[in-house]
């Protein structure tokens, strides 16, 4: 349970820096994924994944999607924040680590709603690599600091 909350905030990013003067290009890979969920867009998150992307869980670009798809489907709403970020950059690689804080409301289908997290906190380190003109995610990790189940 803890690695599929952590996989489902790793997609929910939304900066805590609203106003940017030069739009760095990580930060706004970030905001597209924050976008993508908010609006639970598999194929928005999807197109931000590098053709290469693996983690410890998913061996491939298509499972982590897979992932993905299962996730926001069994949320009605979904809202993430972040803090703590930090990137370092190198020319064909940039690390960002920082802090997510998850918070959804689970689709009352069945015992679905009982099983999923409505909060997590999340520690998170992802690599971005340019492909095709924008910085994408090739690889993530994560370890989960806490969930709440909720009533």
């Amino acid at each position: 349970m803890q690695i599929l909350v952590a996989v489902l905030a790793a997609l929910l990013l939304v900066p805590a820096v609203s106003c940017r003067k030069e739009t760095d290009p990580v930060h706004a890979a970030l905001d597209e994924l924050a976008s993508a969920a908010d609006d639970r867009d598999a194929d928005a998150a999807g197109k931000l994944l590098a053709t290469a992307y693996a983690d410890a869980d998913h061996s491939d670009r298509i499972a982590a999607l897979q992932t993905i798809r299962r996730y926001f489907a069994a949320y009605e709403r979904i809202s993430t924040s972040f803090s703590d970020v930090k990137i370092d950059r190198k020319p064909d690689l940039a690390r960002a680590t920082f802090t997510a804080n998850f918070n959804g409301a689970p689709r009352k289908l069945g015992s679905l709603e009982g099983m999923l997290p409505r909060s997590a906190k999340v520690k998170f380190e992802m690599n971005f690599v340019p492909e095709d003109g924008r910085w994408k995610v090739a690889w993530a990790a994560w370890t989960l600091v806490s969930e709440d189940s909720g009533p």
